[in-house]
């Protein structure tokens, strides 16, 4: 098998139908086909069940799966040692991060960072926490710029805290909160649990959740419509000027505040490529607030 043939497996194995995974790998179905019956014949046995719904691996399959997404691996691990050993920033680096810091903060970060290494070939995801670290600690990604403070063994940086805040269309006063509609939206627990925690210390009332949406910047939406009140961080706030808002305080009157990491996967630190992003990272500063 080849590289080509490893990439294909990986994806099938995501779940992904021959359509999609033709699609993402620019060949043409009736290739991808042709590919997949070489390698049944290559092992002897079939390797995939077909159906209606497309392509499963049997076990067979899945073991045939687990050995091409470690021969990517390795063959990633060892194109890096190549470029270590030669101290050059080039190759790829792969970068997990929340979508707000992929959204405010990633996209001129990453091209500041290019105009001095261009020969480096960035590749982003982005999710939830849970999903950002299993890829990290499975070494799919080299580092994760996550939003909250979580136990590691290797590489992790303190970046900054962002202020919470409460915000509406026009000015709220916080007793009033419970009899207010609020617009909710999907985000990190650790986000969620620390809105519950002030909450509950706050009122003995539940909130009055009218709506729940997919993110912060369809609920900033909802709020500047002047439908409810809800409540953002700094960082989804940074290019909103028209709302009204209001950080929220603990008991001793310190603004509640969020925190932002930079993890780095077990063997990061190894590369050229990924310790100089690193190091660009810390003298660019770009995540004071």
């Amino acid at each position: 098998m080849e590289e080509r043939d490893w990439i294909m497996l990986t994806k099938i194995g995501e779940g992904k139908n021959i359509s999609q995974v033709s699609e993402e790998l620019f060949i043409t179905q009736p290739a991808l086909t042709y590919r997949i019956n070489k390698i049944e014949n290559e092992f002897g046995t079939k390797l995939f069940i077909r159906g209606n719904k497309g392509l499963k691996p049997n076990h067979q399959g899945e073991y045939v799966i687990q050995y091409a997404e470690k021969m990517l691996k390795e063959l990633q691990n060892t194109r890096e040692e190549v470029l270590s050993m030669s101290s050059l920033v080039k190759g790829k680096i792969y970068i997990g991060a929340s979508n707000a810091i992929a959204q405010y903060i990633l996209p001129n970060l990453l091209s500041k960072f290019l105009k001095l290494f261009p020969e480096v070939e960035p590749h982003v995801l982005t999710g939830f926490s849970p999903y950002l670290t299993d890829l990290l600690i499975n070494e799919k990604i080299h580092v994760a710029f996550l939003r909250e403070d979580l136990e590691w063994l290797h590489f992790k940086q303190f970046l900054t805290k962002e202020t919470i805040y409460l915000v509406s269309h026009e000015q709220v006063e916080i007793e009033n909160l419970p009899m207010l509609p609020r617009i909710n939206y999907k985000t990190n627990q650790s986000l969620k649990s620390l809105i519950d925690v002030w909450w509950s210390k706050s009122f003995q009332k539940p909130p009055n959740i009218t709506m729940e949406v997919d993110n912060g910047d369809v609920c900033l939406e909802i709020v500047r419509a002047g439908l409810g009140y809800a409540f953002l961080t700094e960082l989804g706030l940074s290019k909103e000027k028209s709302l009204w808002r209001a950080p929220l305080t603990n008991h001793l009157g310190e603004p509640l505040q969020r925190e932002t990491w930079l993890y780095g996967s077990k063997e990061s630190e190894n590369y050229y490529t990924v310790k100089a992003f690193l190091n660009f990272i810390q003298e660019e500063g770009v995540f004071r607030m």
